[in-house]
């Protein structure tokens, strides 16, 4: 399997809509809003089109998706801007051969290359988890929004880059 991961085109919208759509329909958690929160993302002022990427085995195939949006961690004394993962999706036909994987990597370089600290993500433990995520209560960020317990998760890009950070993850008002 020969795959391109690259930034989104505004050519790849609507088929990121019809993935999202389709790669969420099955997941008990899902609201079935995941597109819609892709598109507002988009609009918003700190929208960084490189860290909205694809998967494409051809130029006019979409298999993957995966968006990094900046969130503010604000603690007694400080401020940080990090990165949540607003989308992790791939089409059905194509899940099971480490495409989100993929994905999430090249995120990661990307966000560490533009100078992020961390990457911040609700989701299943067992995925991310051996991907190098962890509680974010172990780092004392805690999330404004209502999330189920134990799925906070969160990787640090570099060592030492969550020292003294902790702190109220809040999310632009795109999220909600």
């Amino acid at each position: 399997m020969n795959l391109s991961f690259e930034t989104i085109q505004s050519e790849d919208y609507h088929q990121v809509d019809q993935l999202v759509a389709a790669a969420f329909t099955p997941a008990q958690a899902s609201a079935g809003t995941e597109s819609n929160l892709v598109r507002r993302l988009r609009s918003t002022y700190d929208y960084q089109p490189s860290l909205e990427i694809v998967a494409k085995p051809a130029i006019d195939q979409v298999v993957g998706h995966g968006l990094l949006s900046p969130v503010t961690v604000r603690g007694n004394r400080h401020t940080t801007t990090i990165l949540a993962l607003a989308s992790l999706a791939v089409d059905p036909a194509w899940q099971g051969q480490a495409i989100g994987s993929q994905l999430l990597s090249e995120l990661e370089s990307r966000a560490r290359l533009a100078g992020f600290s961390a990457v911040s993500v609700v989701g299943d433990m067992n995925f991310f988890g051996s991907r190098g995520y962890v509680m974010a209560e172990d780092f004392s960020i805690h999330n404004s929004l209502a999330v189920p317990m134990g799925s906070h998760l969160i990787k640090p890009l570099t060592a030492g880059a969550l020292a003294h950070v902790g702190g109220m993850l809040e999310y632009p008002t795109s999220f909600k």
